[in-house]
């Protein structure tokens, strides 16, 4: 028996492919190696505390946003509340909260900064107006990049007002807008523009796309969302809406070939069965999909200079007696330290429900190069990094270490391990001018072969791999004679 779809991987990429797909009645089936949905994104419980395993922020549920409209496509109710400051940031011993709406947010970057040039203010215009056209465009749900005249009529939509606006920044950096507009000097401004991108684009200023700088910046004020059990619940939610449209998704069952038949694909599973399958969705890097594609394999490799690896702190405490605090704070504990390895600490709070509502989960992350991990005296790294941290937490919540009742963390070895990514890179690749829309990684490797997650346009977050699953739903259906829900 062949069915129609076969995903590789539950992360939101291939669920979002595989939800929208069941529900245009195609026959899916998605393989996940893990027990728990979501990948990167998914969630985990630890001695009575849970866990989100990677990413926390999610865009994309505002009205008409992305991932919403997924959501009401596939007939998934879902409750969100809009956070309004979007983050809190922690600069050098001030706490600054990154308002969500642009007068506001000048209103407080001006009230603590007094000092700055006023090129900074033209700067957080700049990105209001830009990262607004790009939000438009995304809007449109354009495919990228051009390959196909199926990317050519999807993307013809996106072709609005706002593109021309963006077209001049298609080659610049972040960096040189700013210094364009006078917005250099200030140090602490450039810690809040370097650690937000970062997080959002993988790259700072000097690095990062101006386009995808301007969204990723603007998108924080306009889009973040508070989900009760965040992406995890979420990733449950795409699980339920495949099955109850007839979708199968199987747990604890890894894929371990892919091969090309005459009528389609043969998949090689970790129980020893053998699915076919017309058309195939892999949620996977390509680096991964090398590994299966025994047959033929493919040579990509991502490297440090591509992409960059996590270190996470999971810290279960006793908060009992603490007030309700944000669940999201940006620290950077000093202005010289860089934006990686404990310079730019994003912190996560989850409380407890019911008689566990003292029971807090934090999540501490920041940026590593993967490749140090695999090398040296990992262990004594393992715990003085932990220690950075915590001290970097400390601004959040003073007395976290007296708190604690459980501490653990992971490494880009532990998130290869439990997501089976080559080298434990995450994130997707670095957002610089030359690998972003019209440059980006394509995400067709084969006919009838198709990718989706972090690694292809548009990248990182909840609602850049959303649209990824859109398009490679779209290629699904459109190749077997289907018109796409979206």
């Amino acid at each position: 028996m062949m069915i129609d779809l076969a995903v590789i991987g539950s992360g939101f990429g291939g669920l979002t492919a595989a939800a929208l797909a069941s529900k245009d009645g195609l026959e899916v089936a998605v393989f996940e190696q893990h027990t728990r949905p979501g990948g990167c994104a998914g969630d985990f419980a630890l001695e009575g505390f849970w866990f989100p395993a990677g990413a926390t922020v999610i865009t994309g549920l505002e009205p008409g946003g992305i991932l919403r409209r997924v959501f009401e496509a596939v007939d998934i109710e879902t409750q969100s509340t809009p956070l309004s400051p979007s983050i809190t940031m922690h600069i050098d011993g001030r706490t600054i909260p990154y308002e969500t709406t642009l007068a506001a947010w000048q209103d407080v970057y001006a009230t603590t900064y007094p000092d700055a040039p006023d090129g900074y203010r033209k700067f957080w215009e700049w990105t209001a107006k830009i990262g607004g056209a790009v939000y438009d465009i995304g809007a449109a749900l354009p495919s990228l990049p051009i390959r196909s005249w199926a990317d050519v009529r999807r993307t013809l939509p996106a072709a609005r007002p706002g593109v021309v606006r963006t077209a001049p920044y298609l080659f610049q950096t972040v960096e040189r807008v700013k210094r364009g507009l006078g917005a250099t000097g200030h140090a602490p401004s450039d810690a809040i523009i370097d650690s937000l991108l970062m997080d959002a684009t993988g790259a700072p200023s000097t690095e990062c796309s101006a386009i995808q700088g301007a969204i990723a910046l603007d998108l924080y004020r306009r889009g973040c969302q508070w989900v009760e059990g965040s992406t995890g619940k979420l990733a449950m939610q795409f699980v339920r809406a495949i099955r109850a449209n007839g979708g199968e998704v199987h747990f604890a069952t890894a894929v371990r070939a892919v091969r090309r038949t005459t009528q389609g694909w043969s998949l090689h599973l970790s129980n020893g069965e053998r699915v076919l399958a017309k058309r195939v969705v892999a949620n996977i890097p390509p680096s991964a999909l090398a590994k299966l594609r025994i047959d033929q394999p493919t040579r990509e490799r991502l490297t440090d200079k591509d992409a960059w690896g996590a270190f996470v702190v999971h810290v279960g405490i006793d908060a009992s007696g603490l007030a309700p605090m944000h669940p999201f704070h940006q620290v950077v504990p000093n202005l010289s330290s860089g934006m990686h390895d404990g310079g730019s600490v994003f912190t996560s709070i989850y409380p407890g429900r019911g008689a566990k509502a003292n029971r807090w989960s934090i999540s501490l992350s920041t940026h590593t190069r993967a490749a140090g991990w695999y090398s040296g005296d990992v262990a004594r790294r393992r715990e003085a990094l932990q220690s950075t941290m915590l001290c970097a937490v400390e601004q959040v919540i003073p007395c976290v270490r007296e708190r604690a009742m459980v501490v653990r963390n992971a490494t880009p070895r532990t998130f290869e391990r439990f997501t089976q990514r080559p080298g434990g890179y995450v994130g997707g690749l670095i957002q610089r001018p030359s690998n972003v829309a019209l440059f980006a990684a394509g995400h067709r490797p084969e006919p009838g072969l198709f990718l989706a997650g972090d690694h292809v346009f548009p990248g990182q977050g909840t609602v850049g791999v959303a649209l990824s699953g859109i398009n490679a739903y779209r290629d699904v259906a459109e190749s077997l004679g289907r018109k796409p829900l979206l």
